[in-house]
């Protein structure tokens, strides 16, 4: 039975403060959390709850079985999963970006299911490693986490100042921007370097336009209709880097 103290420790780190003073956080769900069972990275597993008999843990890994009720005192989801894991939070390591790779990098992203869900498009199309500028929104807040739908534990997420990243890196640097730029269809695409996404509200900050090599635009094909999120200007972009790479075997 979880005890009082217990039940206050997990549901702390619902907030970014506790989290940091922890250095845990929380992954929920039997995919991802199987994912993470079976799959050394490194992201450690501090504590697993799961419904009984649900699945069985590796010898070394303690479960702890729960109740229902008791589930649902410790997730941070509207409906609670059968297995939650305390997860504790890696030290920082910094990816250096090669040549030949595709990467993408955020600037000033905040919504933390956009964040998430470009992760989930960073591992579909293969791209190495995702990296964010320090206004970006946070890799383990919970909503992030659920919207990566596990790509969290595949692709590298490292923050860092954008425009240091960029300058005198020698890879082209595409942008999407809100206004201006070549229309994404009708110009050839390099199939490595970086592809810059800016926030929400104000698109790539103009600390970081000057150091765009190439400057794109996805036109709309009706007019005063509204701006695409930034997530799904990522599917978009993304699509069109890779479309004459070779697929993944099946």
């Amino acid at each position: 039975m979880l005890s009082k103290p217990d039940i206050s420790r997990i549901r702390s780190l619902a907030h970014k403060k506790f989290r940091w003073e922890y250095k845990e956080f929380i992954i929920e769900g039997v995919k991802m959390v199987e994912e993470l069972l079976l799959n050394p990275s490194v992201y450690k597993i501090k504590r697993l709850f799961v419904r009984e008999n649900l699945f069985q843990a590796p010898a070394h890994i303690h479960a702890e079985y729960v109740t229902e009720n008791e589930m649902a005192r410790i997730t941070s989801l509207t409906s609670p999963s059968p297995a939650l894991a305390v997860v504790s939070i890696p030290d920082p390591v910094f990816i250096e970006p090669q040549k030949e790779h595709l990467y993408i990098a955020l600037d000033g992203i905040r919504d933390p299911g956009n964040f998430g869900t470009i992760l989930r498009l960073a591992d579909w199309f293969d791209i190495k490693a995702v990296y964010a500028s320090e206004d970006c929104v946070e890799l383990y807040n919970p909503k992030t986490v659920q919207a990566t739908m596990g790509a969290l534990l595949r692709v590298p997420v490292c923050y860092t100042s954008l425009p240091r990243l960029f300058s005198d890196c020698g890879m082209p640097v595409a942008g999407t921007l809100l206004q201006g730029g070549e229309n994404i269809y009708n110009i050839p695409l390099p199939d490595s370097g970086f592809i810059v996404l800016g926030s929400e509200s104000h698109g790539i900050s103009s600390e970081v336009v000057p150091l765009l090599t190439c400057k794109l635009f996805i036109p709309s094909y009706r007019k005063g209709s509204e701006s695409l999120n930034v997530a799904t200007a990522a599917a978009i972009t993304c699509a069109m880097f890779r479309k004459d790479a070779p697929p993944a075997a099946i």
